[in-house]
């Protein structure tokens, strides 16, 4: 790849082209949104749970997610769509970035293509459609990857200023955006002439601004014990045995399903030969953003577990170098090939359901990969309708995706958590646990129809009866419902 100057007539070309199909691609997820074909997931309930109380912070997460939820369901109301619309006009943004970024660094070509892809990728696709910190995250980091390229262009001050405030920001989408950071020190670490010329000043300047911008989350941990930073180590699991080859050997495969399959192996391909990606500053740029979070990921995962979607940043900048890789390689073709593939899985995807009900495929909990979407918002009706029957009464679950779910569909006045361990494992048990309110009256709903554990530990118990049910013959939301009063406290 070799290293040259985009002039402005090229700078303005190919950004009609690349906002057209990405607004395209973006209202068709809007439009499948707006149809309120799946139900809020646990995580998604309980982001949302977050922002009806908008703080500095959260127990696993940082508070930017809970922060954008509260803005958009401000607009667009909380229903299902109100609460999701966020994602697809990040990842929307987040497209747009690459145009600039695979532009400025390679020209319009490969800025349309870096665009188009991202995208259409299988995990842009999925998390279109939810809502999570990830499109936040990645947005923030494409800012970051964009300012970058210009500051080592131009080596002007002010984008240094930008880069501390994308940064500080994008730690409050989540800690991973920590990395992007080190991989910016990376490349100066490989890059001699551009680290001539740099001055102190620039770089202590972002990190201050960084730091500024992360403080308030910073303080909020400092007044709860860090129980975010404990979340994040626990997640990492790195107690259990000292290497797990299976599970790393599984976190590498997920990762064609994560950016596709054949941008992946064109990714494999290109970091076969280091070389002459190391003696460009661009491919190296983008290479150096990368590796640290890549390395951190395949070590957890070869040591604990890592989550499949964790490697999504690595792909802000990948995306870019594998476009470049195969265009300069006349190999474009293949870059089509994976749209299209990424497009028609896509296509699938939207019409699951209707496709296997036409076909008269009857699926199974094993076979719907939308089965975590499904279920809940009856199940939440027929709670609501019993806590309605029972006015003043609370919520109380022992599962903490169930009380988050439940919370959104069937909006009970107040809830608790059942947390008998005294032990904070989660938010619920930070924020809502029985222990605060022992002399309210409950509505029990436990998938348990004989929850002896918790029956005995109230002076009177009256069954309810049940709600939700089977969604397929082997997934059930069936839950127990109970009045529960006179709590005796936990027997510990």
């Amino acid at each position: 790849m070799t290293s040259a100057r985009v002039s402005l007539p090229a700078a303005s070309a190919g950004f009609g082209a690349a906002l057209l199909i990405v607004a395209a691609v973006t209202l068709a997820r809007l439009v499948f949104l707006g149809l309120d074909r799946f139900d809020l997931s646990g995580d998604e309930a309980q982001y949302w749970v977050w922002s009806l109380d908008p703080a500095l912070g959260y127990y696993s997460k940082p508070p930017l997610v809970a922060w954008i939820i509260w803005a958009s369901t401000l607009t667009f109301g909380d229903a299902t769509f109100g609460v999701r619309v966020a994602s697809p006009l990040a990842h929307a943004a987040t497209a747009l970035l690459l145009f600039a970024t695979g532009r400025r660094l390679y020209g319009p070509t490969v800025g349309l293509w870096a665009a188009i892809l991202y995208v259409t990728l299988p995990a842009v696709l999925v998390s279109s459609l939810l809502i999570s910190t990830d499109p936040f995250l990645l947005v923030l980091w494409a800012a970051s990857l964009y300012f970058s390229v210009v500051l080592v262009e131009t080596g002007e001050e002010r984008w240094w200023v930008a880069l501390g405030l994308v940064v500080g920001l994008g730690t409050l989408a989540k800690y991973a955006m920590a990395m992007f950071p080190v991989g910016l020190a990376l490349f100066f670490m490989l890059s001699p002439a551009e680290r001539r010329r740099l001055s102190w000043r620039g770089p202590a300047l972002a990190l201050v601004l960084a730091f500024l911008c992360y403080l308030p989350n910073l303080i909020w941990n400092l007044e709860h014990g860090f129980v975010s930073y404990k979340h994040t180590a626990d997640n990492a699991n790195l107690a259990g045995a000292l290497v797990r080859p299976f599970k790393g050997i599984e976190f590498l495969a997920s990762q064609f399903g994560v950016f596709g399959p054949i941008p992946f192996a064109l990714l494999l391909v290109a970091l076969a030969r280091p070389r002459p990606l190391i003696a460009d500053w661009r491919s190296r740029l983008l290479v150096s953003v990368l590796l640290p979070l890549a390395a951190m990921m395949v070590v957890v995962a070869f040591l604990s577990r890592a989550n499949a979607n964790w490697s999504a940043p690595l792909y802000v900048s990948a995306t870019v170098l594998v476009v470049a890789w195969a265009i300069e390689r006349g190999r474009a073709w293949l870059l089509g090939v994976a749209i299209a593939m990424h497009l028609a899985v896509a296509g699938i995807a939207a019409g699951y359901h209707d496709l296997a009900r036409i076909a008269g495929i009857e699926l199974s909990g094993r076979t719907d990969p939308f089965k975590r979407l499904l279920g809940w918002r009856a199940l939440g009706d027929g709670v609501g309708n019993v806590l309605d029957r029972h006015p003043g009464t609370a919520l109380l679950m022992e599962d903490r995706m169930d009380l988050a779910t439940m919370i959104y569909w069937a909006r009970p006045p107040a809830w608790a958590k059942w947390s008998p361990s005294g032990r904070i494992r989660d938010h619920w048990d930070l924020t809502a646990n029985l222990d605060r309110m022992p002399s309210a009256r409950f509505i029990l709903a436990t998938p348990n129809p004989k929850p002896d554990d918790i029956l005995g530990r109230f002076d009177k118990v009256t069954t309810l009866g049940t709600a939700g049910g089977r969604v397929y013959r082997d997934l059930d939301r069936t839950h127990h419902l109970f009045l529960l009063e006179g709590f005796k406290g936990y027997a510990r």
